[in-house]
């Protein structure tokens, strides 16, 4: 009797969450997958959210515990979350710096690729997985939050390679937890088109992913401060949270932060509105514990 009390335990909170997995591709010998967690109750305005994990591209998981809060919370909100799994580039790579970009920008591509990968699964898949997803915002913490960021960015400037995604497809917005965009062309530039309504959230003493800008010669990593810059030069909607003094902490704010980006994609995405907001956070009483330094996240990997 105990071992079946046992048994249903541990399977409740998947029963709870609704979860399912799917196989979306299988690439370098690797199989990749997704989580679908699936709201009780929907709205079908609300769209699809999909999370990409953090981790500097060398660690990390999509189906890690710690999501499960705010999950729940977006899934009490009736928001439909996937989260999914990439190939991780800078697994056993070495720290990337400033005369070592190559692995990075061949990490941050593995990454945009599975998450296009993952996302055209979803729109073929919708009857199987029971998810709507041409109508979906993206997520992103860290390493997670530069591929969402990059992913829109390339879908932008048409650098998406042809046949993996609809060419049509464009994401309805995007949030990133301490988040960048790579160039390899000079300063950033939305050539084709305007970006994605954008939430960023970002600590303005951030060490691991800047959050100013990196130049070296034509290749640009651009972080919030700068970003925000651009979107607000040319009138781009985007919502942005400085917090103050803080680092690397903040890509982990998801969960306290879940009211917000409801907010974010209720305003930008379902209404529509073309806003720009910027707030700067202090709060001496965030205590988080951080990365202090790429070389920290990178030293025992």
């Amino acid at each position: 009797m105990k071992k079946i009390l046992l048994v249903l335990l541990v399977l409740l909170p998947i029963i709870t969450f609704g979860q399912k997995t799917f196989q979306f591709a299988e690439k370098d010998g690797q199989k990749l997958f997704l989580d679908v967690y699936k709201a009780e109750k929907t709205d079908e305005k609300k769209p699809l959210l999909i999370y990409v994990f953090g981790g500097g591209f060398i660690m990390g998981e999509r189906n890690d515990t710690a999501f499960l809060p705010f999950i729940k919370k977006f899934n009490s909100h009736g928001f439909n979350v996937v989260c999914i799994d990439y190939r991780l580039g800078l697994k056993n790579a070495g720290e990337p710096g400033a005369l070592n970009f190559k692995p990075l920008i061949k990490a941050i591509d593995m990454a945009v690729e599975d998450l296009l990968s993952a996302t055209d699964f979803l729109l073929k898949n919708s009857a199987s997985t029971g998810v709507n997803a041409s109508n979906t915002v993206l997520i992103g913490s860290s390493a997670g939050a530069i591929t969402v960021l990059q992913t829109d960015y390339k879908m932008r400037n048409g650098y998406v390679k042809k046949g993996i995604i609809d060419e049509n497809f464009r994401y309805k917005g995007v949030v990133a937890f301490a988040g960048a965009v790579f160039s390899q062309n000079g300063r950033i530039r939305y050539r084709k088109s305007e970006p994605s309504p954008t939430m960023f959230l970002h600590g303005t003493a951030d060490k691991v992913v800047t959050y100013k800008q990196i130049n070296l010669l034509k290749w640009h990593f651009a972080g919030t401060k700068k970003l925000v810059k651009k979107f607000e030069k040319h009138n781009y909607p985007y919502y942005a949270y400085r917090y103050k003094g803080l680092g690397h902490e903040v890509n982990f704010f998801v969960e306290r932060n879940v009211e917000d980006v409801c907010r974010f994609v209720q305003n930008y995405v379902i209404d529509g509105k073309k806003l720009k907001s910027d707030f700067m956070i202090y709060d001496p009483d965030i205590k988080v514990k951080s990365v202090e330094s790429t070389s920290d996240l990178y030293k025992n990997n």
